[in-house]
């Protein structure tokens, strides 16, 4: 009878993961399920619309002091086995005058906001959609350039896509104040 060798791979913990070095060839990590995962850099597009999004997130988060935008902030999102997520753009609601740490953070954002490249497979984005979700964040953005939507996900399974001439609201951001406006054809302009 034979038999299979029992798996001796030993998961990191955040702050083991933390203490990785720097990719040797760029690129960002992320930790999950207890696994370093090595992204590649992102393409101009994805990198631009990330700094768009950003902006036009903070500009109404800064006016009304509702917190904090941030770009690839890592999140711990579950531990034992720990996962560390870092999306491309996140809000977090954060007093006037807190003080910011140097590392991960270990609650979810609020809003998670992930821009799809080109060799982002759907299952993967699928399951990152979940690990917020199951995280407590209560919006989740997935941004597809390519076909110029942007779906938002809430609690409960509940997800619209917009496109065209849609425009994304206080509400699809999760802000506890009303007045946010970002049409699509702006953020997808050329």
């Amino acid at each position: 009878m034979s038999t299979s060798p029992l798996s001796t791979e030993r998961l990191l913990t955040a702050d083991e993961f933390w203490e990785l070095p720097e990719p040797e060839h760029g690129g960002r990590m992320e930790l999950v399920a207890g696994r370093a995962v090595t992204e590649m850099p992102v393409g101009e597009r994805h990198a631009a619309i990330a700094v768009e999004l950003a902006a036009m997130l903070l500009a109404f988060v800064k006016a009304r002091g509702l917190g904090r935008v941030y770009v690839e902030l890592g999140h711990r999102l579950s531990q034992n086995p720990d996962t560390v997520r870092a999306p491309d753009v996140s809000f977090l609601p954060r007093p006037a005058g807190s003080s910011m740490g140097v590392r991960y953070v270990d609650e979810p954002p609020r809003l998670a906001v992930e821009i799809m490249s080109p060799d982002d497979r759907e299952n993967d984005v699928a399951a990152k959609v979940e690990e917020y979700l199951d995280a407590g964040s209560e919006r989740v953005w997935i941004v597809r350039p390519t076909n110029k939507t942007v779906t938002v996900h809430r609690p409960g399974g509940d997800s619209h896509t917009y496109t065209g001439n849609d425009v994304l609201t206080s509400a699809d951001a999760a802000f506890e104040v009303d007045g946010f406006s970002l049409p699509l054809e702006q953020l997808f302009a050329e």
